[in-house]
């Protein structure tokens, strides 16, 4: 049985390959091309006409229309400034009191600290509390140990938010 079922696989394999021409046709019989594109010639906002020595103006647009413009690069990616509430910044302050440096994760460790006061004795907390601390000592944001971290952060997001 094993011999007829290798048998008629091998027969299929080989039917399909003996099939003739490809299914693409590589001949282009149409040709394609694309217009130059032109640009208009810069109108002025007023014109003077000849005979009367008249200056009309042209209505112009409420809103300025958007240009294309080329691309320019950057040295640095600019900083985007996120409002702090008052709860943010005592919560990050009493991050920074307890020798843990929080510049430049301020969002993550706000997003804890939500988590800690909806997640109460979750999984979700007791897993997320020892991660963060653990990321923090291991980027060099602090040289507490992880339990240490975690009351910390868990001790400052309940006073400051819960």
């Amino acid at each position: 049985m094993r011999h007829g079922m290798l048998a008629a696989v091998l027969v299929g394999a080989l039917a399909l390959t003996a099939c003739g021409d490809a299914t693409v046709d590589n001949n282009t019989t149409t040709a394609t091309s694309v217009p130059p594109l032109t640009r208009a010639p810069k109108e002025s906002a007023s014109t003077e006409t000849s005979t009367s020595k008249e200056t009309t103006t042209r209505p112009r647009p409420a809103d300025p229309q958007p240009q294309d413009q080329g691309a320019r690069e950057i040295d640095e990616v600019p900083e985007v400034a996120v409002p702090r509430t008052a709860a943010d910044v005592n919560y990050l302050g009493e991050l920074s009191d307890a020798d843990i440096d929080v510049k430049g994760v301020e969002d993550q460790l706000i997003g804890t600290a939500g988590t800690v006061c909806e997640g109460g004795d979750s999984e979700l907390n007791r897993a997320t509390l020892p991660a963060v601390a653990g990321q923090l000592i291991e980027q060099g944001r602090t040289d507490k140990s992880v339990e240490e971290v975690a009351d910390i952060i868990e001790a400052a997001a309940t006073n400051a938010y819960c």
